[in-house]
């Protein structure tokens, strides 16, 4: 008769002191931004009147939103077309098996980091005082972001490829160029592709926010109704962008599918 393996026993003093803990610091942070439940429930009022001025949305208002949408989207390739491109040497090497060199590493590996550190809002602010308010500087502060994004997601894939291939075009004397080109690229350009069409679809999300500081695009027009107090077409806007988004993030994943 085999015995029956006893239970560990549970350390319910853990689980309290964490759950204490958790309790403590939520607390914590509520008191130190000012949260307060009555204030919040005392204000839902507010909120559902606003609710209720802003529906049903102006469909009259949907045909202006055409120019403003393109040029979202305009925005939003153009920083996935640049970004893209310039991603390609960044991840390259910061990637540890294709990488020139442990300083090389170090540097790429920490400029990487820092363009992930600041938000897309303050790239765009950045760009704003130095190229003016518009879709330019939407673009550029999108470029930025997207280089982020795909460098340190390629940069990954790119030290998990097989370095049989890479190898090979070193040992017939091809350069270090070379080997990155034949051997490496081929290897993640599935990857690459898959990681560029994601950063489209943040792209576009982004670039509707990065409008509301004057980056172009629709935003800035939902920034301008928000402030003229039209909320039934606020509420167009955001009916309009959801729906887009929804279409994009449907399309791009069904071309990430099917290159799997």
């Amino acid at each position: 008769m085999s015995a029956v393996p006893a239970k560990p026993p549970r350390n319910w003093l853990a689980w309290g002191g964490t759950i204490a803990f958790l309790v403590a610091m939520t607390w914590w942070s509520a008191h130190g931004i000012g949260f307060s439940l009555t204030e919040l429930l005392c204000n839902l009022a507010g909120g559902s009147r606003l609710l209720q001025e802003s529906w049903p949305p102006d469909f009259a208002f949907l045909p202006r939103l055409y120019e403003p949408f393109m040029e979202t989207i305009n925005i939003a390739i153009i920083g996935t077309v640049v970004g893209g491109i310039l991603s390609i040497p960044v991840a390259v090497l910061a990637a540890r098996n294709l990488t020139l060199g442990r300083v090389t590493w170090f540097v790429d590996r920490n400029f990487m980091n820092i363009l992930r550190t600041l938000p897309d809002l303050f790239w765009a602010m950045l760009f704003a005082t130095a190229v003016g308010f518009g879709p330019v500087a939407g673009a550029l502060a999108l470029s930025v972001f997207t280089v982020a994004v795909i460098s340190k997601l390629w940069s990954e894939s790119l030290e998990a490829i097989d370095m049989g291939m890479p190898e090979a075009v070193r040992a017939v004397g091809g350069t270090w160029l070379q080997m990155v080109q034949f051997g490496a690229i081929p290897q993640g350009l599935q990857h690459y592709v898959s990681y560029a069409l994601y950063a489209f679809e943040l792209n576009v999300r982004a670039s509707m926010v990065l409008g509301l500081v004057g980056a172009g695009g629709i935003g800035m027009i939902l920034e301008v109704q928000r402030a003229n107090f039209e909320y039934e077409r606020v509420s167009m806007i955001i009916l309009a962008v959801l729906v887009a988004v929804l279409i994009i993030e449907q399309i791009s994943e069904t071309i990430r599918r099917r290159l799997e």
